[in-house]
């Protein structure tokens, strides 16, 4: 007798897509580059005050808008790996459905706040100001694409989150103790 193949579960029993996976470590390998620019203009600006040189005010400048990006692209990554303090919290208690579900509803209300971010950073890119930074002269409109490519990102991922309600997101972030280890069979 043949067993019947279980229907998809829609409360997530399948691995990530290769895709989300692939962009949650691009977007990691971003901010791991992006933290690295900011260590080394920073060195520069403390090298230039201790030597006999100019300091140049545009390394400032650069520096915080690296920073400022860091924040934003490592939204996707963190919204792929479900990690938010309060839903930590709430994961600690109740059954493997009722995690699923808290998974499922945060993850949800992540999407449509993410979205709306998007949205209003499209509007930004798309608004002709012609304004500039001052010292650098980037255009305005190319950093409001940072946002909009992170949220679009943090969106997708939320959207996934959804549907596939990660295993990996249904357990707390903290690591067990040694003693809950000894216990365990």
């Amino acid at each position: 007798m043949e067993h019947a193949v279980e229907p998809f579960d829609i409360m997530g029993k399948r691995p990530r897509p290769r895709g989300l996976k692939a962009l949650q470590k691009f977007e990691e390998f971003l901010g791991a580059g992006l933290i690295l620019f900011i260590l080394v203009l920073l060195s520069i600006q403390v090298f230039q005050r201790y030597l006999p040189v100019a300091t140049s005010p545009w390394i400032g400048e650069l520096s915080r808008y690296s920073l400022l990006a860091l924040t934003f692209l490592m939204v996707g990554s963190l919204v792929g790996q479900g990690r938010h303090v309060s839903i930590d919290v709430i994961l600690k208690v109740g059954t493997e459905k009722t995690r699923r579900l808290v998974v499922i509803i945060s993850s949800a209300i992540v999407a449509m706040c993410c979205a709306a971010f998007a949205q209003e950073s499209f509007a930004l890119v798309t608004a002709d100001t012609e304004q500039a930074l001052a010292i650098t002269g980037i255009p305005m409109w190319l950093l409001y694409v940072i946002p909009l490519v992170a949220f679009t990102s943090a969106t997708i991922q939320a959207l996934f989150n959804i549907v596939y309600a990660p295993e990996e997101n249904l357990e707390p972030a903290e690591e067990p103790s040694d003693v809950e280890l000894e216990t365990q069979p």
